[in-house]
């Protein structure tokens, strides 16, 4: 990870020079657990904000195309990224997040599973909620908001942890698993209209 580090200085930097980043609830990140963080997806450039406002490292799951590149594929495994094969049950990358989560990683994960523009945060996929539950980690919304204008403010609001482990013994079907995703995308609707008082400070 060695990699990872030295590009999040490097990124964290030039973010600085291009953007003003304001950074709310970094508190609600644990300092040394595993848990999910979920922010909102509709560019390219979001992980690149979300890891530069993280203190810890991030282990982000990737499409699988971007790993037919050979550049790309050196460069995400190098920074610790892994491939999700989208739209069919991946279990290589199911059994590798919770392999993550269990040795106390931050696992990244775009609830919508791919890019949604405009107002609407889009629908979540099951998968959120899965890992959460069978890994016994909490899942962190995080709102991304801006435009990635250069010269304008670029917020990152990172939510209280959500919590599922009263469903770990509970048989649940897609359907449940797709419904209590979708709270993670109420929340991150919550923190985009309201925000959050606490923690206020900037990256």
């Amino acid at each position: 990870m060695s990699l990872y580090r030295i590009l999040r200085f490097i990124a964290k930097g030039v973010f600085k020079l291009i953007y003003r980043i304001e950074v709310k609830g970094i508190e609600n990140i644990p300092k040394d657990e595993g848990a999910l963080i979920c922010p909102n997806h509709y560019t390219w450039a979001d992980p690149v904000m979300v890891a530069i406002t993280t203190p810890r490292p991030i282990r982000f799951m990737a499409k699988f195309e971007a790993f037919q590149n050979p550049f790309l594929r050196f460069l995400l495994k190098n920074l610790g990224a892994f491939p999700v094969r989208r739209g069919e049950p991946d279990l290589n990358a199911i059994k590798t997040a919770l392999k993550l989560l269990k040795d106390e990683h931050l696992l990244g994960l775009f609830p919508q599973g791919t890019r949604v523009k405009g107002e609407d945060l889009g629908k979540a996929h099951s998968g959120v909620a899965l890992l959460s539950i069978k890994s016994n980690k909490k899942v962190i919304p995080v709102y991304i908001g801006g435009n990635y204008v250069p010269f304008t403010k670029m917020r990152v609001f990172f939510g209280e942890p959500i919590d599922f482990s009263a469903y770990t013994k509970d048989k649940l079907t897609g359907e449940d698993y797709l419904r209590l995703s979708q709270i993670v995308i109420e929340k991150i609707k919550e923190l985009k209209e309201g925000g959050i008082n606490d923690g206020n400070s900037s990256c």
